[in-house]
């Protein structure tokens, strides 16, 4: 391994459940992830998503605005319009979803973070219940030597949705990338 950058983890090894989604509930969470574990289900739900391919663009705009994405940039918008509307898209959604939550619950390996921590750098943000500011105290203790930043300037865990947050953390990868280049010199 080069380098790892993880852009506001999604692991919580001092909590040791599944944690809501924004604006959800801890069960909700985990209902949700209970029942797209049934490939029937998981099926029928994409292609119920699937389905609202047949509404006009400008509707399902409206749809994704209002429910979705209503801080959301165009391109994000736009993105989810277009991508997310398809069947497997949707299934390949709701896998990750079924998977990470997984993945949540599981110790991290904190040797291969010891072993690698000059190369690996985490970004948290102040008030991301997804990467707890407890996992970013619980890093540095076990691998101190880890790049761990905090975003402080209210970019949300979907940062990628807006365009002041996607230039924020571009900008903010692109400084990690060149002080590790300007390091290895």
């Amino acid at each position: 391994m080069r380098f790892g950058l993880l852009l506001v983890p999604s692991v919580t090894p001092s909590l040791r459940c599944f944690l809501p989604p924004i604006g959800g509930s801890i069960p909700q969470t985990v209902y949700f992830c209970r029942c797209f574990r049934s490939s029937v289900l998981s099926a029928t739900a994409s292609f119920l998503i699937a389905s609202l391919r047949l509404l006009p663009v400008w509707a399902a705009r409206r749809l994704v605005s209002n429910s979705l994405g209503a801080s959301w940039s165009d391109t994000a918008v736009q993105a989810t319009c277009t991508h997310l509307r398809q069947y497997h898209t949707m299934r390949n959604v709701l896998y990750m979803a079924m998977t990470e939550f997984r993945e949540l619950a599981a110790e991290p390996d904190w040797d291969f973070m010891r072993e690698n921590q000059s190369r690996l750098a985490f970004l948290f943000g102040i008030d991301d219940h997804w990467g707890p500011l407890q996992l970013f105290e619980e890093i540095s203790k076990q691998a101190p030597g880890t790049s761990l930043s905090i975003e402080r300037e209210g970019h949300t865990h979907a940062f990628c949705c807006t365009v002041a947050g996607s230039v924020w953390v571009a900008q903010h990868v692109a400084t990690l990338i060149k002080n590790r280049f300007t390091h290895l010199q």
